[in-house]
């Protein structure tokens, strides 16, 4: 099945969300939230698939992609309730919800406060904390990849997302030089997202930490955690703690780091794809 998705925009706290749209909106709902320093395309080869029986909605999230970037900040909360809005904006809920990376965050903290409006969450690789060696990975990362000069064209840009993640399947390089770059006055290429986002993995983001452990108490909903084996992000104490504290969670691991959505793409949508369906026949 080619591409099918449609542009679409919304105004939510000020901010115009851009979204992708994939399927019939008479198919269940699936929302699949992004991580840090991506879009929203990062989930079309999923949406693609998961198109044959889902509704699937993919936002950019505030700051990131062809949304506006916030003045007031991305704390974990802010991006709660953005989505709050956009599920009562686009009437979609209750919604199957599935993040990655940043996005499991924003997951948690959506579904624990209105556990009501989420029928299945699947968490990607992240939790309400990371492991202490994840901590300072994401932040050397995103110290990386956020404050670029930019590129001249799409080959050099290009070579910079390979020498980065070699081990991505191609099509993941290609939607990261298609949809997270733009071109600035000068003529080069340039990150989409906004370089205020580095300052999610300081210190300022040490209070969601209990915030969401407290919303993870109150997951309900059948839960799937993922999880890599090398991940650099989370480890088995982290997987542990959230198995013990989400009332209805089991886990998955991938023999592979925090990308493995990104380098083994048919396994995750297998895992992904196989516990939708079980939750959906209940």
């Amino acid at each position: 099945m080619h591409d099918a998705y449609q542009d679409g925009w919304v105004e939510i706290n000020g901010l115009r969300l851009h979204y992708t749209e994939w399927g019939s909106p008479a198919k269940p709902t699936l929302l699949m939230l992004h991580g840090l320093n991506v879009t929203c395309h990062t989930w079309d080869p999923f949406a693609r698939e998961l198109q044959k029986n889902y509704h699937v909605i993919c936002p950019d999230l505030r700051g990131h992609g062809d949304s506006d970037w916030a003045r007031e900040g991305y704390r974990v909360r802010q991006f709660a309730h953005d989505i709050h809005r956009f599920i009562d904006a686009l009437g979609t809920g209750p919604v199957h919800l599935v993040g990655h990376s940043n996005g499991v965050r924003v997951g948690i903290a959506v579904a624990g406060e209105r556990p009501e409006m989420v029928r299945t969450l699947a968490l990607s690789d992240a939790g309400p904390q990371n492991s202490p060696s994840g901590a300072v990975a994401m932040r050397d990362f995103l110290t990386a990849t956020t404050n670029l000069r930019g590129f001249r064209d799409e080959s050099d840009a290009r070579a910079f997302y390979l020498g980065h993640h070699p081990e991505w399947q191609p099509e993941f390089i290609d939607l990261h030089v298609k949809y997270q770059l733009r071109k600035n006055w000068a003529g080069k290429l340039v990150p989409k997202q906004d370089p205020d986002l580095q300052w999610i993995t300081g210190s300022i983001s040490l209070p969601d930490v209990t915030y969401l452990w407290s919303m993870a108490k109150r997951l309900s909903m059948p839960t799937l955690v993922m999880a890599g084996r090398t991940s650099n992000v989370i480890d088995a104490e982290v997987v542990d703690k959230m198995l013990a504290t989400m009332p209805n969670a089991k886990a998955t691991w991938f023999d592979s780091g925090h990308y493995f959505l990104r380098e083994r793409p048919d396994e995750f949508l297998s895992c992904l794809s196989a516990f939708l369906s079980e939750h959906e026949a209940a």
